[in-house]
């Protein structure tokens, strides 16, 4: 009866030292995991804040653009591509406008409810009427 004891008692060691092994094992592999996560949110944010600087520096230049500094053919064509894009947007506003019955404020552009008096965005009075 001893034996036996003796051989549940190895096999029981055995079993706690794999356990054991196993369990660091996945402890290590968390680790990593939960390291390569934290590097790649650091990366995603990093990418974020450039193409933040990115967007200042077109809108700079666009900017610069538009008050007549002269600029490559290149940088010149994009900046074109940025206005007729202003064009088609202020045309597509237009349109819903008109199917929403809208009023333009006179003083700031912003499209209005036409039961409005007042502009929502800057106050200013939208008819003439009243």
């Amino acid at each position: 009866m001893d034996s036996f004891f003796d051989k549940v008692k190895t096999n029981f060691g055995k079993a706690m030292d794999g356990a054991e092994k196993y369990s660091k094992i996945a402890a290590q592999k968390t680790s990593g995991i939960i390291s390569q996560t934290k590097y790649s949110f650091a990366i995603n944010e990093a990418e974020n804040k450039m193409v933040s600087v990115l967007a200042e520096i077109g809108e700079y230049v666009y900017s610069e653009f538009s008050e007549g500094a002269e600029f490559p053919a290149d940088i010149a064509a994009k900046c074109a591509e940025i206005d007729a894009l202003k064009e088609e947007i202020a045309s597509l506003k237009e349109k819903i406008a008109e199917l929403k019955e809208s009023v333009v404020c006179p003083s700031c552009g912003e499209y209005n409810s036409s039961e409005n008096s007042f502009c929502g965005k800057c106050g200013a009075k939208l008819r003439k009427d009243d």
